[in-house]
């Protein structure tokens, strides 16, 4: 089987692989679409994403929907043929953490198409990978292949939402419009949230913002740019999540949170940054990171199924299986794109059908 795998920064190459072997609680699975992240990115641009260095070659992808195309002699959860999406993240299972309904937290976590554990896992960038039955999930005929590929990081953003707390009749802030930004902006609404407003410098992802239900959005290097975030929430907004990975986000966030309020952090910052913390000492703010998910996918599905959450037309841009390393460089430029997907050819699903 053909899989494109790291080997370096800016070094994807198509390598010709066995075909994963199955074991009794194994699903093979076929895949579909693929979405690129913002660590696919770092991990092409670099070589790496931030502290984690690969050992070895392995291949990216861990946004991804497919169909089953064997099952291990001990699943009876989904059977050949059956549309899924995947869960990349694989916990141990045992640990305090997981046993918490933590996941996420797990010690000995390992993710499909990171470099953070070793042995490393290979991601989806491939015609075929190999997943524990428990982390696939059959989808409804309502939703579609490409929509499936943006379960995970719907999944990201639902716990981002759901570490907030009840966000129904809630003003909020959302301080970052890319993918992850735009995915929280839309459950947060869909969840009950009564006025929502986006900041973010680019003019494409405030435009994709409104389209996705923010009553407002902000550039915040703009000079009336305090201003117009005062405007909709005088006391400030209950809730603010940082989706931006910047130092000033993650201040703005909190000088704008209401008193009491509650900020989650999920973009991922430096080591040190210099925030305002004497605000959250006389605010009370309640700072909060959010990290992954555990077992969002159901949640997630439920509300696309029910037509609360729609997020397809978050899908931007599409590049053939065949041009992987163009689609990866056109992410590292593109200024006017939300999620660009790698589809795979279509009788690679068509062939795990019969």
């Amino acid at each position: 089987m053909k899989r494109f795998r790291l080997h370096g920064s800016r070094s994807l190459k198509l390598d010709d692989l066995p075909e994963p072997q199955i074991g009794p609680h194994d699903v093979l699975v076929a895949v579909s679409h693929v979405g690129i992240c913002g660590s696919d990115k770092h991990y092409y641009a670099h070589g790496r994403c931030g502290t984690f260095v690969p050992k070895a070659p392995f291949a990216l992808g861990h946004e991804f929907s497919g169909m089953v195309a064997a099952v291990g002699s001990q699943v009876g959860t989904v059977a050949a043929g059956d549309r899924v999406a995947v869960d990349p993240l694989l916990a141990c299972g045992r640990c305090p953490m997981c046993r918490g309904g933590h996941a996420n937290l797990c010690p000995e976590k390992r993710y499909m198409g990171s470099a953070a554990a070793w042995p490393h896992v290979d991601g989806a960038l491939g015609e075929k990978v190999c997943v524990p039955a428990d982390n696939v999930h059959r989808l409804p005929d309502s939703i579609g292949p490409e929509t499936a590929a943006l379960i995970e990081p719907a999944a990201v953003a639902f716990h981002a939402v759901r570490r907030a707390g009840n966000v129904a009749g809630a003003d909020v802030l959302i301080v970052g419009g890319g993918a992850i930004g735009q995915l929280i902006l839309r459950i947060a609404r869909a969840l009950g949230a009564v006025r929502a407003v986006l900041a973010d410098p680019l003019e494409y992802n405030r435009v994709v913002a409104t389209r996705g239900g923010a009553d407002q959005v902000v550039n915040p290097l703009a000079n009336d740019a305090v201003g117009q975030l005062t405007a909709p929430a005088p006391g400030g907004f209950d809730v603010v999540w940082e989706a931006a990975g910047a130092e000033s986000a993650l201040g703005m966030a909190i000088e704008r949170v209401r008193k009491g309020g509650v900020v989650v952090q999920v973009g991922t910052l430096p080591d040190s940054v210099s925030i305002p913390a004497n605000l959250i000492m006389a605010k009370e703010v309640d700072l909060r990171g959010s990290i992954q998910y555990h077992k969002a996918f159901p949640e997630v599905m439920a509300l696309l199924a029910s037509g609360k959450l729609k997020i397809n037309d978050l899908v931007t841009h599409r590049f053939p299986f065949a041009e992987a390393p163009a689609a990866l460089e056109f992410a590292l430029t593109s200024r006017d794109s939300i999620k660009i997907l790698v589809a795979m050819p279509r009788d690679n699903t068509e062939t795990a059908k019969s």
